[in-house]
């Protein structure tokens, strides 16, 4: 008699890494997340590698999240995030338009995707809670080179009120794993944050229109994208400081 073994869905993997590390949490306005369509674009911010499980938790569904192409490189870690739903860039920035591609299939085969549009800033560094950096406009590219009209964008914020940081390794060493990325080149260390109580706090969705599509085909790329990360930016740092006004 031979036992067959399942692989933990995404969402059950999420939910073990957060009761690993005993991280309790609360979604705020899930309401907002839109409930007649089969597919989001999230953008979260990011202090943390339990950011991914924290957005698999809120969303209740599968994510298929855009990650740095260095984890592929780690031994255990590539695993985990691949069974969480990651899918990688190219090495140093490269391969934007494989990834254009990527992202595209999956919303229009029903997928949330998920991006953190800080990229590794603030993970790679010591920050504070509720700290949110400058967003950076592949996410807007990506949304816009999908071409759906009335895809939702939605913005969540992740505020810390309780949690455990500190050094974890330094940053010249992480160059083992992707040597073109110029921030493994610097001095410093790459911090830990673990949450132990942590706030989601979910955005209203923002929605591409075809004025949007049209204009970023015409030849205004530049000026969309980046009308577009300063008002998702705008409305994240208003909902992390909704996340801190609310003490646990």
């Amino acid at each position: 008699m031979s036992l067959a073994l399942t692989a933990p869905s995404s969402i059950d993997l999420a939910q073990w890494m957060l009761e690993m590390f005993r991280t309790r949490v609360r979604v705020r306005h899930r309401s907002r997340l839109p409930r007649d369509r089969s597919f989001l674009l999230v953008v979260g911010s990011h202090r943390s590698f339990l950011d991914a499980p924290l957005l698999l938790h809120g969303l209740g569904q599968p994510v298929r999240f855009v990650c740095h192409p260095y984890l592929a490189q780690v031994p255990v870690v590539s695993d985990l995030v691949r069974q969480i739903g990651g899918f990688y860039m190219g090495a140093g920035g490269r391969g934007w338009a494989q990834l254009f591609t990527q992202a595209a299939r999956f919303l229009r085969g029903g997928s949330h995707v998920a991006i953190f549009p800080e990229g590794a800033q603030l993970i790679t560094q010591p920050t504070r809670p509720g700290q949110i950096g400058t967003f950076r406009r592949g996410f807007a590219h990506l949304a816009l080179r999908a071409g759906i009209a009335g895809l939702p964008i939605v913005p969540v914020a992740i505020v810390s009120h309780r949690e455990l940081s500190g050094p974890m390794a330094p940053l010249r060493l992480l160059s083992l794993f992707d040597a073109s990325e110029p921030m493994f080149q610097r001095e410093g260390w790459h911090p830990f944050v673990l949450y132990e109580h942590v706030d989601l706090v979910v955005g209203e969705p923002r929605w591409i229109s075809d004025d949007e599509l049209a204009r970023y085909r015409g030849g205004e790329a530049a000026a969309v994208t980046a009308d577009l990360a300063r008002e998702l930016q705008q409305s994240t740092v208003a909902l992390a400081t909704e996340g801190l006004a609310r003490p646990w």
